[in-house]
């Protein structure tokens, strides 16, 4: 009886102590993988010059950074391919120290990677899609920049001033509510009414956004080109004669889409905005030539379920903004006006 008490006490202690081994190792690799994303922190990049977005800064320092796990060194093997960025959004700060959020998808080689949740699910193949980090990022010098850690929302914001912009505010121009936003990720449209709390998917395609003669970024969409508000939601999609609103009125539950009586090809800006519950306007440019393009202008008053054209601007030089304060006041914003030695002036039309 003695010795089957002991051969008991043997099997109870050598299970208790593998317990404990796996349950410490587990808790180290997390508490390591957790950490081993800045192990190679700080990191520094360079630009070229002055006037870069903090978003493109972070895309510098987080391309930089990853080229660790996508390269192979004497001391570790390639852990991750085709590296897709989605979205880079600035969460907090000034143009000194601030946070970026950033939306990626990659293929991680199998059984270099786990799980963890600052990943994301690991597909059978390796695709990892919709990893979302938070850098913390430092100016340093007149164009030199820091990456100093990733880490978690709240933390990534802990410490810094949230975005205002105070100027637009003492001026009286109404601040977009950051309660109602976008997001693209994975090539997907969303939009939120509660500061992201819950998500509702847009139904369009990716280049219908983009469509026309924009060549610009498409990890953001094109300024100007929509309105967000719980009580109505619109894009401008399309191009040439297909030019339409994507509308909602309901928070995403509806969509409709309005045809504009549009006949440019190659739209380029495209301003989209409402003055009242029932009145908007819609401002396109088109058929770029050189320094020269065609304009037009389009209004409504159902709150966007029809639109007309209202006429256009008598100059065809570049567009470089517009809209309308009342639905009888509006202006357009052409490129400056050189003339011979003298310095370039600014020039609208009313």
């Amino acid at each position: 009886m003695k010795n089957n008490n002991r051969k008991r006490k043997i099997v109870y202690g050598s299970i208790y102590l593998v317990f404990i081994i796996v349950a410490g190792s587990l808790v180290y690799y997390f508490q390591y993988y957790e950490e081993d994303l800045n192990h190679s922190l700080p990191l520094m990049v360079t630009v070229e010059s002055e006037g870069y977005k903090q978003e493109d800064i972070a895309s510098q320092l987080l391309t930089q950074y990853l080229q660790q796990y996508q390269e192979t060194t004497t001391s570790s093997r390639k852990r991750m391919t085709n590296v897709r960025y989605n979205n880079f959004q600035l969460l907090a700060g000034d143009e000194h120290q601030f946070a970026v959020g950033v939306s990626f998808e990659a293929k991680l080689e199998t059984g270099k990677w786990s799980a963890h949740r600052s990943w994301g699910k690991v597909q059978k193949d390796g695709t990892v899609k919709g990893i979302q980090w938070m850098l913390r990022n430092k100016q340093t010098g007149e164009n030199t920049y820091l990456l100093e850690r990733i880490e978690n929302t709240s933390q990534a914001i802990a410490g810094l001033d949230p975005l205002e912009d105070r100027y637009q505010k003492e001026a009286g121009i109404k601040v977009p509510d950051q309660n109602h936003r976008y997001e693209i990720v994975n090539e997907e449209l969303k939009v939120t009414y509660d500061h992201g709390e819950h998500w509702r998917s847009v139904p369009v395609p990716l280049n219908d956004l983009f469509a026309g003669g924009y060549s610009g970024s498409k990890q953001e969409l094109i300024e100007g080109s929509y309105v967000i508000s719980p009580e109505r939601t619109a894009f401008v999609i399309g191009d040439s004669e297909n030019v339409r609103i994507l509308l909602t009125t309901d928070k995403g539950e509806h969509w409709r889409k309005v045809p504009v009586p549009n006949s440019l090809p190659g739209i380029r800006i495209r301003l989209l905005g409402f003055t009242s519950k029932q009145d908007g306007y819609l401002i396109l440019t088109g058929d770029k030539t050189m320094s020269w393009e065609a304009n037009a202008i389009f209004k409504t008053k159902d709150g966007g379920k029809s639109w007309v054209k209202a006429g256009y601007a008598d100059e065809q030089r570049l567009i470089t903004g517009g809209g309308f304060i009342t639905d009888q006041l509006g202006f357009i914003f052409f490129g400056s006006i050189n003339v011979m030695d003298q310095p370039p002036r600014p020039s609208l039309e009313e």
